[in-house]
């Protein structure tokens, strides 16, 4: 057993209880449960049913907590201020990998990072209490207060993609002997082995994955020239095509495309993807983590190190619980009754805003509009389906829908109709030993009016 601040006594309590008082299956309690975890399920709870109570105790001992904070350390005490909504100390919304009864995500809503250890041991602390997990526990942690980056010297003209999925904003310098020097906004200078980048882009969302052997490069005014780039100066690329060795200055280009001839080599167990708040994304299989700065190995490259205040975000990739949106679908179609179709939106609405729904604002889920239809290969690799479904703010005031899952043909799952504003109903489904999952979200008005369908934290469960 754990020995943590909980007490003894409460943490007995919590193991003989769990699933009486936290409504959590007795199939997701596997290895038995820390108190870590269980005081993670309390806190849950807490904010659930109870959340009226909770609130209210909030109310009546933020002022006290303030007022002791600045009797001991001398702070003066500023009106609405509180450590949840200012800068100091960065307080983290931890969700953790566990499902509960009702088919939502167990979370800790706000809490400190004591220590984060290569190991993978995390110690947070929250209301006071000091809660353990391992990282197998965790699925993400978001920031909720804003901190004070790094200032960096270095202005980002371009974006570095990796084979990995990883993406750094900074400037190239050089390549040579098969690496590229790139200084980073955050990280400073990196040599980074070419064959492990996909693209240089000028903008974020312009690479893609080339389906050739050779590079390609594409000029500012859309023309495209494919080959071998030899070198990468300041001045500019030295490249190798049909037109013999030339060099093309760097205020021509627009995006560099690598050839993609083996696919990426990441390691297997739980990987660490950290979101910076330039837009960084980094993919890591290790982190320390002390009060002052965040350490970590990152897939592809050599250790790298950044100030607390950098990260946004933290999600855990192949644990117990994978976000829907970490897995692409193995097929997608939507239908459009006129016009385009709508793309599949990841985190975002179906018109690419913030998932809002019921005057919440969701991180994680997937935005689609009706008439769409999406197809998972699981392979038997999950046990549970959770997900909240719901019409998206933007849909009022005629936008309705309905949501079914089928399990390798078989209807296991079907809404009733989702109207805007009306309550969330989070839902579980059992998908164990289910090869191919597909999702159908169908309007139930003329023409889809407004059909833009949230799937809200949408989470499969091992």
């Amino acid at each position: 057993m754990e020995t943590d601040l909980t007490g003894h006594a409460t943490i007995i309590a919590m193991r003989c209880n769990l699933v009486r008082f936290f409504n959590v299956p007795q199939s997701h309690l596997r290895g038995g449960f820390t108190s870590g975890e269980a005081g993670g399920y309390l806190r849950h709870y807490c904010s659930g049913e109870f959340g009226c109570r909770r609130r209210m105790c909030e109310i009546i001992a933020a002022p006290l907590m303030a007022l002791v904070f600045c009797c001991v350390t001398g702070a003066p005490l500023m009106a609405g201020a509180t450590a949840a909504n200012t800068g100091g100390v960065p307080h983290w919304r931890v969700r953790l990998a566990a499902i509960t009864k009702s088919g939502a995500i167990a979370s800790v809503r706000s809490a400190t990072v004591m220590s984060w250890t290569p190991q993978g041991n995390i110690t947070i602390e929250t209301q006071g209490k000091t809660l353990k997990f391992s990282i197998a526990d965790v699925l993400s942690m978001r920031r909720i207060n804003h901190g004070t980056p790094t200032t960096a010297a270095t202005r980002a003209v371009w974006w570095l993609r990796m084979r990995t999925g990883d993406e750094l904003p900074g400037n190239p310098l050089e390549s040579k002997n098969g690496k590229l020097t790139f200084k980073s906004v955050v990280f400073g200078t990196l040599i980074v082995p070419l064959d492990d980048v996909e693209a240089l882009s000028r903008t974020q969302d312009a690479a893609t994955k080339s389906a050739s052997a050779q590079d390609h490069l594409t000029f500012i005014n859309g023309d495209t020239l494919s080959g071998t780039m030899l070198k990468f100066t300041p001045q500019g690329v030295q490249w190798n095509s049909s037109l013999g060795t030339i060099t093309i200055p760097l205020a021509r280009i627009k995006t560099i495309m690598l050839a993609q001839t083996l696919p990426p080599v990441i390691p297997g167990g739980p990987l660490i993807r950290v979101t910076c708040t330039d837009g960084t994304v980094m993919t890591a299989t290790h982190i320390t983590w002390n009060a002052l700065a965040i350490s970590f190995n990152p897939v592809a490259l050599a250790a790298v190190t950044c100030g607390v205040d950098d990260v946004r975000k933290i999600d855990i990739l192949g644990g117990r619980i994978t976000w829907l949106t970490a897995i692409k679908p193995e097929h997608y179609v939507q239908t459009p009754y006129t016009g385009a179709p709508w793309p599949l939106m990841i985190n975002k609405n179906s018109l690419g805003q913030a998932l809002h729904t019921d005057g919440r604002v969701f991180h994680h889920g997937l935005g689609i509009h009706v008439a769409a239809k999406l197809t998972y290969a699981l392979d038997s690799r999950y046990s549970t389906l959770a997900f909240i479904p719901a019409m998206d703010q933007s849909a009022r005031p005629w936008g309705t829908a309905t949501v079914s899952v089928t399990a390798d043909g078989k209807r296991i799952f079907k809404s009733g109709v989702l109207q805007a504003g009306t309550a969330l109903q989070p839902v579980m489904v059992e998908v164990s030993g289910v090869k191919t999952l597909k999702i159908s979200v169908d309007g139930t008005n003329r023409f889809g009016v407004r059909g833009r369908v949230n799937l809200l934290d949408a989470a499969l469960l091992k």
